[in-house]
């Protein structure tokens, strides 16, 4: 395979313009169309100030789009060239444009960087494709990377009686499976030996893993199996912080629900909202999502929005994340779960602004918006599953967020949604 140029920022990370990647020594990233224009035009104009109207011209050749749209382009490539502060690789000049950085030209070896990265990644399928062209085996890693798909994943879910305790276990294979049932197990066995006792009591636990996290969620039940009032916990982790949860749970260590009051011109009450508490090492402590549901004029069909916050752990200020809207269709299929819900995407913004006190590329709440970001954009339909209900309760799951808790003012919270969706919502 012929060689062909890179591009290297003082990031140390490469951009491949005829395949329109960024890599490091560890990851290859795909960028979205409208990142690889912006940023290859910059590259073509180093040391020439680029106006917003230019590259918005660029980015987008055959839309009308507002410069939010840039700023989020521009924001989304700064945290994949792992720019620590703003401004390292791409600069921005007050009331003019931008101006990349300083830069070096290279010439790589793509057989090389076939052999190496992307069947690194891929495990026991090495010998299997290595036959595989390297653009193939880039679509496949781009795939991974973005867990969207036209029909609702088929999950392993196993259920434990540990206790007085209900765990249910949620994966995609056995691996994984093994893995939850080991962690439970270790927690369990440490709080016998510290406390002489199960402290885990009445309680109803669900356990998700993906490549990238673990999820967590459970409340306490009082005798009729009901979740008691603010007992509901969800946590989103990253694999080698597992230790720092396992303490929470360990030492009972408590952590309340924080909800940024939203007031606008037309305050309208959310359907739901949601809390997740991230474990990572990013300085964002939780998400707060406020969520709308409202019918459309065709059965089964609502307009589905979403306000999202994030928190600082050091100061508990709420920061704005994103705004989102789509069409949320009752899956009149067959399911594993209790209900399927089909989101079809319409519109993403982000309203985050970066902070000195986040550290972007830890953090797993920046990491899956940006995924949701790319659904939104390639408007790709994804799925939310309805794990648990009760009044002004439910459990919803999706394989890029994990469990999210949904209190709402609803008796019957699933009952929001019709009872005779639309057929055929494939």
């Amino acid at each position: 395979m012929p060689n062909t140029e890179q591009i290297r920022f003082q990031t140390n990370v490469c951009y491949i313009e005829s395949q329109g990647v960024l890599k490091t020594p560890e990851s290859t990233l795909k960028l979205n169309l409208s990142e690889q224009y912006i940023l290859s035009y910059l590259i073509d104009n180093y040391g020439k100030p680029i106006t917003k109207d230019e590259l918005l011209n660029v980015g987008w050749p055959d839309r009308i789009v507002t410069e939010a749209s840039l700023f989020q382009v521009i924001r989304a490539l700064r945290v994949k060239l792992n720019e620590e502060k703003k401004g390292d690789v791409i600069e921005t000049l007050p009331r003019v444009g931008y101006q990349i950085r300083e830069f070096t030209r290279e010439t790589v070896d793509l057989s090389e960087s076939q052999r190496l990265s992307p069947l690194k990644k891929i495990g026991k399928k090495t010998a299997l494709l290595s036959t595989i062209s390297l653009a193939v085996i880039m679509s496949g890693i781009a795939w991974m990377k973005y867990p969207y798909s036209g029909s609702p994943k088929n999950y392993l879910i196993k259920k434990d009686r540990v206790g007085s305790n209900d765990f249910t276990y949620i994966t995609s294979n056995a691996e994984d499976l093994a893995d939850l049932r080991g962690k439970v197990k270790d927690i369990i066995n440490q709080q016998t030996d510290k406390y002489g006792e199960i402290t885990t009591k009445n309680q109803r636990v669900y356990l998700y893993k993906t490549a990238s996290f673990y999820s967590a969620a459970w409340c306490t039940v009082d005798s009729n199996k009901v979740c008691k009032k603010n007992s509901d916990f969800s946590y989103k982790i990253v694999p080698d912080e597992w230790s720092t949860f396992a303490d929470i749970v360990l030492n009972n260590k408590k952590i309340y629900h924080g909800t940024p009051i939203i007031h606008t011109e037309n305050t309208q009450e959310p359907t739901s909202i949601a809390y997740t508490s991230y474990i990572d090492k990013s300085g964002i402590q939780s998400k707060v999502a406020h969520l709308f549901l409202t019918p459309t004029n065709k059965n089964g069909i609502f307009n589905y929005s979403m306000m999202s916050f994030i928190q600082e752990k050091e100061t508990g200020m709420f920061h704005p994340l994103s705004i989102s809207a789509a069409k949320a269709i009752l899956y009149d299929k067959s399911s594993q779960f209790l209900k399927t819900v089909k989101i079809e995407p319409e519109m993403f913004h982000w309203s985050y602004q970066p902070s000195v006190n986040f550290d972007e590329k830890k953090s797993l709440a920046l990491k899956h918006s940006n995924l949701v970001e790319q659904g939104f954009e390639n408007h790709k339909p994804f799925f939310s599953y309805l794990v648990y209900e009760q009044p002004h309760l439910m459990l919803m799951l999706d394989n890029t967020t994990g469990f999210v808790w949904n209190n709402t003012s609803e008796e019957n919270p699933s009952g929001i949604f019709s009872s005779s969706p639309l057929s055929g919502t494939d």
